[in-house]
């Protein structure tokens, strides 16, 4: 019989198959290599880095109001640009309610901050989510550019 605890390890473990945990403990999606070695060649000049804490592209009192879920929080690539460029990697779970709420606030947070925020959602990016690095996958990276006003 499944309870409430019994069906939260079960998915926990069905989303810890389809991801990665990197040397520092953070889950990595997939879709993630790939949209870094796009964005690598989209942004040759720019510093850009992988997992960078939510809290640290924050300004001001803005990191005084952080949540302690929020502290855990990890944008998946951050361009340093300017404005700043933070891309989420979205996979199936960012479309339940909760997590869907929660990734709206931390979108609009950023935004709020200054940075510009580029969703790349897994139904959108077929290619991306199969892990194929190609001139489709390529392509779903610089839509979800232009959807967020970039390129």
């Amino acid at each position: 019989m499944f309870t409430q605890e019994n069906t939260k390890i079960y998915i926990e473990l069905i989303y810890c198959n389809s991801m990665e945990v990197d040397k520092d403990g953070n889950f990595i999606g997939h879709g993630e290599y790939v949209v870094f070695d796009h964005v690598v060649q989209l942004f040759p000049d720019k510093e850009i880095k992988t997992q960078v804490k939510f809290k640290d592209l924050l300004k001001g009192e803005w990191v005084d109001t952080v949540t302690d879920r929020q502290e855990k929080e990890t944008i998946d690539i951050v361009i340093y640009s300017d404005p700043i460029i933070a891309v989420r990697v979205q996979d199936a779970r960012h479309t339940g309610m909760g997590m869907s709420m929660r990734d709206t606030v931390q979108k609009k947070t950023l935004e709020w901050n200054d940075v510009k925020v580029v969703d790349v959602n897994h139904y959108d990016c077929i290619n991306i989510f199969k892990d194929n690095r190609n001139d489709d996958s390529m392509r779903e990276v610089l839509e979800a550019f232009n959807h967020a006003g970039i390129y």
